[in-house]
């Protein structure tokens, strides 16, 4: 009996955690936006404090436009950075989750022999696998590759060598057991 050590299926999201999902971006965005915005309108007002002495209505409307202009122009950065995170975090949730999963099946593997058994095979399996993309790597340089020149002679010989034709044009396939 063999022990088969894949990842388990994870079930279709429901619409309630898509929505989640969907939010948390969309929350960042909006913290990332109103924080540019806010300290867009603290240089403004540092600005205009100086020179606006008595025109305060203007001061106002120069406030309100850096406000509109900044929420405006920082939308799509703050997006994007804000995607840029989230992949991030999600990546990083993704790595520990996968570290976890791992140190438990060493913790498991350190009481069952045939789990032990079935890793180390699982290895082996790897490092040859390995071994054999480093040489087709290794052989890349050589030409359009080996496989091209067997899949022909294969073909070849599926084709030409094992079809006799007789005197009367009927074809004939030899089969070999």
């Amino acid at each position: 009996m063999s022990t088969s050590l894949t990842s388990s299926p994870v079930a279709a999201p429901t619409r309630a955690e898509l929505a989640r999902r969907a939010a948390a971006p969309r929350a960042l965005v909006t913290l990332l936006l109103a924080a540019g915005v806010a300290a867009l309108a603290v240089v403004a007002e540092r600005l205009t404090d100086t020179w606006a002495d008595g025109h305060l209505l203007t001061a106002w409307i120069l406030m309100w436009a850096v406000v509109f202009l900044g929420s405006v122009l920082l939308a799509s950065p703050a997006r994007h950075l804000a995607q840029r995170l989230m992949a991030t975090l999600d990546a990083w949730a993704r790595r520990r989750a996968e570290a976890r999963a791992a140190a438990r099946t060493l913790r498991l593997a350190q009481l069952d022999a045939r789990l032990q058994a079935e890793l180390h095979a699982l290895s082996i399996h790897q490092e040859s696998s390995a071994n054999a993309q480093a040489w087709a790597q290794a052989l890349a340089p050589l030409g359009s590759g080996l496989d091209d020149e067997r899949g022909a002679l294969r073909e070849w010989v599926s084709s030409a060598a094992e079809q006799v034709t007789t005197a009367r044009g009927r074809r004939y396939s030899l089969y070999y057991i």
